[in-house]
């Protein structure tokens, strides 16, 4: 029999004495931290293999939940069991929605006392469906409105305090999503991937304390986005580029000098007089396109950075050094910029070696052309 099999889906409302109500959507919770209290979500026996609890902010405060349950269906038990439960959901699916939301309703009402925030839940509604990827997988999937979730302070939305603390089991992430025309002011803890309008932690990364997770947006662009970063590091870079060009252009155009046609003497016998308009060219054209302060760039654009400076590969581990990192923080911001495509890395012996893709084309043009 399947070990997956003969395991019931529960979503497990808790509540943890000092840091909070927590929600946490798995069928195993940590017994040490929680006192478990579990909603059946079915009769027959099903484990999920993977749960996703994303939470789109909005700007009155209101959070749209998402919880999903992902169950593969790699062999004939978990198939059959996953469309038994497919089938009644949808014959009534007021029977699974009612219990959860009274679960639900529950801890927001536990939420709204620890945080003195007004708050409610409505607008429960559970359905499935079928997805292949490289695998093929059954997902259950309820939605709510959880009003109050976020507080709303002028142009700022901070949330995380109605599920402070709460636990994620290895298989379970946390996606918190904010709306477009905000930007990221703080986030706590540092999340496992941080994109455009989405942090998102996973429970084998990631265990919250007291006071986790936070997260502050705001509204019109008052915080540094990475994009805003981006956006000064170019026009400096464009700066420097047009100061240089004027200083050269300047130097053609400055009249005679000891070669007698209008540009420094060059020859072979030049002294340390004659050279001197080279060093200070270098030294302005230096300080114009000098790079921006490594603090005000994200870990992300540090790490790019870092790696385009030193020629466009670099080993990991001098990345470590470099930036003053941890191990663990160093490939995790690695292992998100792979994914996205920024960053590819190969063994070098025992030493993991960064490159950026451009780099790795450019290696592979003189081939080619030895080739033709």
């Amino acid at each position: 029999m399947n070990s997956r099999v003969g395991m019931t889906i529960v979503v497990v409302i808790l509540l943890v004495t000092g840091t909070g109500p927590v929600a946490a959507a798995t069928g195993a919770t940590n017994p040490s931290r929680t006192q478990s209290n579990p909603f059946v979500l079915q009769d027959t026996q099903l484990d999920a293999d993977e749960v996703r609890m994303d939470v789109a902010l909005q700007p009155n405060g209101t959070a749209e939940w998402t919880l999903e349950f992902w169950v593969r269906l790699d062999d004939t038990e978990s198939t059959t069991a996953f469309e038994s439960l497919r089938d009644d959901i949808q014959d009534d699916p007021g029977n699974y929605t009612q219990s959860f939301a009274d679960r639900m309703t529950e801890t927001v009402a536990a939420a709204q006392n620890a945080t003195g925030r007004e708050m409610s839940a409505d607008g429960f509604a559970v359905e499935t469906e079928r997805q292949s990827f490289a695998r093929e997988y059954g997902v259950v999937r309820y939605t709510f409105r959880w009003h109050g979730f976020a507080a709303v302070d002028g142009d700022e939305l901070r949330a995380g305090d109605a599920i402070e603390g709460i636990y994620l089991d290895d298989g379970t992430r946390l996606l918190f999503e904010w709306p477009d025309g905000y930007e990221q002011t703080s986030v706590t803890p540092d999340p496992d991937e941080n994109r455009e309008t989405v942090v998102i932690w996973r429970g084998e990364s990631t265990d919250f304390i007291s006071g986790e997770p936070r997260i502050v947006v705001t509204a019109g662009g008052s915080g540094v986005s990475t994009t805003t970063i981006a956006a000064v590091a170019l026009a400096a870079a464009g700066a420097g580029a047009v100061g240089m060009w004027w200083y050269r252009n300047r130097l053609s155009t400055a009249g005679p000098t000891a070669d007698g046609h209008g540009r420094p003497d060059r020859g072979p016998d030049s002294g340390s007089a004659t050279t001197s308009p080279d060093s200070t060219d270098e030294s302005a054209g230096s300080s114009a396109t000098a790079t921006p302060d490594m603090e005000l760039l994200s870990n992300e654009e540090q790490v790019l950075r870092l790696v385009s400076d030193n020629g466009g590969r670099m080993k990991q581990q001098a990345v470590v050094e470099e930036l003053g990192w941890t191990d663990a923080k160093t490939s995790k911001v690695v292992s998100g910029l792979r994914e996205e495509g920024k960053l590819e890395s190969f063994r070098l012996g025992r030493e993991n070696v960064l490159s950026l893709p451009e780099a790795d084309e450019l290696t592979m043009e003189p081939d080619s052309d030895s080739e033709q």
